[in-house]
């Protein structure tokens, strides 16, 4: 915090204790007052743990007496030293409260509530008691007058860190909130890049296999020699080779991909897991971030019958993201998403259904092929790349698993999932 941020500050609480002490009551006949000011006092030097203590009872201190003096200067007729002599000990009240909360260190003790109650009412008490001999004012019946600046006291404490710590608490929860948000997205992204890194590793897979057949290609006819009636065997030689060379050195770039986005994901860890409850609940909230930011009104619903603990999570979230997505997608207004969990056998079954346009029939069969697609962004006419069901099909594949889909045109679309819980549930990626 800045000497400028501070001084504002100092500024501002000294300008709001001075207005929280027109609330006040004066119980003892005289000149002496109680007010709520003294709660905003101390709760402002408990939460403000930076903020200077000794300047901030010096500003407050000389706030009250300054706003109270005009205002007695400008309702009254009294002489100025009258309303100084009047004032003067209120303003003291403060400088001596925060004097106290500096030498009894109160910040110190804050984590302990009820020890911090006791020594702020301490403080307001003997704070009290000083204004009291200051203004001339201690009673015959001392005890009575203790009594009550006591009893005051414990509330006026108890307010303030009553309200120190729900605000506290508070700023914990939002950060909560938003800390369990950012990880939401992070695993969402991590789900997403390992999807990605699968498709790598095929492809890698496939330019290995292209590779060997073109060297290969290259050796078959190596051995035919140059022989007459072959002549030009040599320069398909040649281009045998440069495009081995070519599908090699996109090879060697593929491997550079993948290495890089092996760095950027977390090491896989033997115990790492999530519960399929906490799947579920995630793709929920992201999945209702995403209807509302589309404007639709798209009901969600959730039912799983067994709270499994799943290893291979990142590909199961990849999975039901991509199927829910394209299911809202698929829903007019007041669509419905119902995802169905239960165990059948030794395979966790789960279906994604939903009450939207519907699949006609001649698209069923070709609905999982790369580069199928339907979706088209309605602003640019855009077609989508298809790539999202065929996603969904490998990393099910991948799994061990099979996917189908039934569709009533014009009604529903219903995707089931079976994937071994061997699978799920044994070994990580």
């Amino acid at each position: 915090m800045n000497k400028l941020d501070t001084t504002k500050r100092l500024l501002i609480s000294g300008l709001l204790v001075f207005i929280t002490g027109q609330i006040y009551i004066y119980p003892f006949g005289s000149d002496f007052r109680f007010s709520l000011s003294p709660i905003v006092f101390a709760f402002v030097l408990l939460y403000f743990s930076r903020m200077p203590i000794i300047a901030a009872a010096f500003v407050v201190a000389v706030s009250v007496f300054s706003g109270r003096f005009m205002l007695e200067y400008l309702n009254n007729s009294m002489p100025v030293i009258d309303i100084i002599a009047k004032h003067y000990p209120g303003g003291m009240f403060y400088f001596i409260s925060g004097l106290l909360f500096y030498l009894l260190d109160i910040r110190k003790h804050v984590e302990k509530p009820l020890l911090a109650i006791i020594l702020l009412t301490s403080i307001d008490t003997m704070a009290n008691v000083i204004e009291l001999i200051i203004r001339n004012q201690i009673m015959q019946d001392f005890s009575v007058v203790l009594s009550s600046l006591l009893l005051v006291a414990i509330l006026r404490s108890f307010i303030a860190v009553l309200t120190y710590w729900s605000i506290r608490l508070y700023n914990v929860l939002i950060l909560k909130k938003a800390h369990y948000n950012r990880y939401i997205e992070l695993l969402l992204f991590i789900s997403n890049l390992k999807a990605e890194l699968f498709y790598l590793r095929k492809s890698m897979q496939n330019i290995e296999k292209v590779m060997n057949s073109s060297y290969s290609m290259y050796v078959q006819m190596n051995g035919l020699g140059d022989s007459v009636g072959q002549k030009d065997i040599k320069l398909y030689k040649e281009k045998a080779l440069s495009l081995a060379k070519d599908i090699h050195e996109i090879k060697k770039d593929y491997q550079r991909v993948i290495t890089g986005v092996e760095k950027l994901l977390p090491n896989p860890v033997e115990s790492e897991k999530m519960t399929l409850s906490e799947i579920f609940e995630i793709i929920k909230d992201n999945s209702k971030r995403y209807i509302e930011s589309i404007g639709k009104r798209t009901s969600l619903k959730f039912q799983s019958h067994d709270n499994l603990i799943i290893k291979q999570y990142y590909s199961l979230v990849s999975i039901l993201n991509n199927l829910i997505f394209n299911a809202i997608d698929a829903t007019v207004e007041n669509g419905e998403i119902a995802v169905l969990e239960y165990i059948e056998g030794d395979n966790l079954i789960i279906t994604v259904t939903d009450n939207g346009r519907g699949i006609p029939a001649d698209q069923l069969k070709v609905i999982f092929e790369p580069g199928f697609s339907t979706k088209y962004d309605p602003k640019t006419g855009t077609m989508s790349t298809g790539l999202g069901l065929t996603h969904v099909k490998s990393l099910v594949e991948h799994l061990k698993g099979c996917i189908s889909v039934k569709s009533d045109p014009g009604s529903s679309t219903a995707f089931l999932i079976k994937i071994p819980l061997a699978q799920l549930t044994g070994k990580g990626e």
